[in-house]
């Protein structure tokens, strides 16, 4: 059950760390540095979920149902004609791109995606 919730974290983490790293730029030093520290766990894929519980400042359940609804600032709006999942399977985040479009890469580690059927 914690391997699926850290599953999760790391999925949405991934998803919207474009919003939350815009977020936090507007927060204190220790908040920001808080952020890069998850980031460079979740680069490593050790657990994350404990360091968002304190970004966002709440308990494990309150997190999780944060998570579950987005993060701050999270938006849709992509092409759905090809899908693109995590590069070492780490998350289930999916990502889509425009035909003969450049492969998108993960936000965290920087890697290309991978296509999907």
């Amino acid at each position: 059950m914690v391997e699926a919730r850290e599953r999760h974290a790391l999925t949405v983490l991934c998803g919207e760390i474009t919003e939350l790293r815009a977020e936090c730029a507007l927060q204190n030093e220790e908040r920001q540095n808080l952020l890069t520290r998850i980031e460079i766990e979740a680069r490593a894929r050790r657990p994350v979920l404990g360091l968002l519980r304190e970004l966002l400042g709440g308990v494990q359940e309150e997190t999780a149902r944060v998570l579950s609804a987005g993060l701050p600032g999270s938006s849709h709006g992509q092409a759905d004609e090809e899908r693109f999942g995590c590069s070492d399977g780490a998350c289930d985040r999916m990502c889509h791109a425009l035909p003969a479009g450049p492969v998108p890469r993960c936000p965290l580690t920087g890697e290309p995606m991978r296509r999907r059927l």
